[in-house]
């Protein structure tokens, strides 16, 4: 990966002056921003979310954000009583916000260098936040996108506005460095994820692999510090559940470096208690979104790895039938294909997405007070398969 020279041609025009910039003095100067600082807005919640940007060297960091391009207030704590900072990724969580406003930000980074303390500001972007009594909601999801930048523009060039976008797992191959998650997770070439909606991430069985997965987490900020969560958006309930890897954790290919097991039991025990909170047994429409099917139109054959997760079907399933899951989105097998509900699975399965262009879909959602809808395109725009519910008594 090319690393991105820290200093923009303003930073090194103050240094041509010889002139430190206060923070103070850089908040008053829009045209001090630089548009080469890409954050990414994920997480997103009613009251928050969590704000992300790489850097190539160690820097310090914070986030400007007020309900106007004004700006106003400052998150700059990372919780130990320290400024946000990182070498390869700064990460800024912002709380205290209200439930479905808009809320203008950039962020700000400097050196810690006390003779020169040169400072550089994004853009003024904004996000908006999740609310629970929205009379609306609409949503997109990305699957198995591998690092193919090819797929990844194309899929970006058509996805619409919406209130979050879901990268349903398989983001990666392997993980092999450090560098690596920064561009495939936060700055991919010529994507801009966050630009008219934040992002959630679910991990794949391949998010799991290679020496460093055990670094994704530091790249991927997740709701509730899990790599599952649950949220509410308007008339929509999602839970996201984690379906780990595709093989046994004593699989001699795994190499001994996954404990699946046990996550598939603590999210079992979780889901339990999740399905009773009130926004989520009184929500009119419930979507369950998972990297590995849950359902499979083929599961009598041995494949040599899972086309489904009967792993974790057999631990949640019945949390799903008692919280009377509508809908399972998921990738995975790189191909398309739904299944409605049955008197055995009362849920359907939606199952799309790939890497390569002609095998990559586009699956969106809006559900009003009427009906929830979810559609899934391929790259033409042609329809591959929709599905339709009624809200829920």
């Amino acid at each position: 990966m090319k690393r991105r020279a820290f200093f923009t041609q303003t930073s090194l025009a103050v240094l041509a002056a010889g002139v430190s910039k206060s923070v103070a003095q850089i908040a008053k100067e829009p045209s001090s921003s630089s548009s080469g600082i890409h954050p990414v807005v994920m997480a997103p919640r009613q009251d928050g979310c969590e704000i992300l940007w790489p850097v190539s060297s160690l820097l310090k960091g914070y986030v400007e954000y007020g309900e106007t391009p004004k700006l106003g207030k400052t998150a700059n704590d990372d919780g130990w009583g320290l400024r946000p900072s990182g070498d390869h990724v700064i990460r800024v969580r912002i709380d205290g916000l209200q439930p479905g406003k808009t809320y203008y930000y950039r962020v700000v980074q400097e050196s810690f260098n006390k003779k020169n303390p040169y400072i550089e500001a994004s853009e003024i972007r904004s996000f908006t936040t999740l609310n629970e009594n929205a009379s609306s909601a609409k949503f997109a999801i990305w699957n198995d996108t591998h690092k193919h930048e090819k797929t990844l523009k194309a899929l970006a060039k058509v996805t619409p506005k919406s209130d979050f976008l879901l990268w349903n797992g398989d983001i990666s191959n392997n993980w092999y460095t450090e560098e690596d998650i920064v561009h495939s997770v936060l700055e991919v070439n010529g994507v801009d994820m966050t630009a008219d909606h934040p992002l959630f991430v679910l991990r794949g069985n391949h998010d799991l692999r290679g020496e460093y997965a055990g670094k994704f987490k530091e790249y991927c900020a997740m709701p509730e510090g899990k790599p599952w969560y649950a949220f509410r958006q308007g008339p929509l309930a999602v839970i996201c559940l984690d379906t780990g890897e595709d093989k046994p954790d004593d699989h001699r290919g795994l190499l001994g470096r996954v404990a699946c097991e046990p996550m598939r039991r603590e999210q079992a025990e979780w889901l339990a208690e999740i399905i009773e909170l009130p926004a989520f047994k009184s929500a009119p429409y419930r979507v369950v979104c998972c990297h590995i099917p849950l359902r499979w139109k083929d599961e009598k054959t041995n494949y040599g790895y899972d086309y489904y997760s009967k792993r974790s079907r057999d631990l949640w399933h019945d949390s799903l039938v008692k919280w009377n899951t509508q809908i399972v989105i998921s990738g995975h097998t790189h191909s398309a294909w739904m299944t409605r509900a049955n008197q055995e699975f009362p849920y359907a399965q939606l199952v799309g997405g790939g890497p390569a262009m002609n095998q990559a879909t586009l699956i969106t959602g809006a559900a009003d007070k009427d009906k929830l809808s979810i559609k899934s395109v391929d790259l033409r725009g042609k329809l591959v398969s929709e599905i339709e519910f009624s809200p829920l008594a």
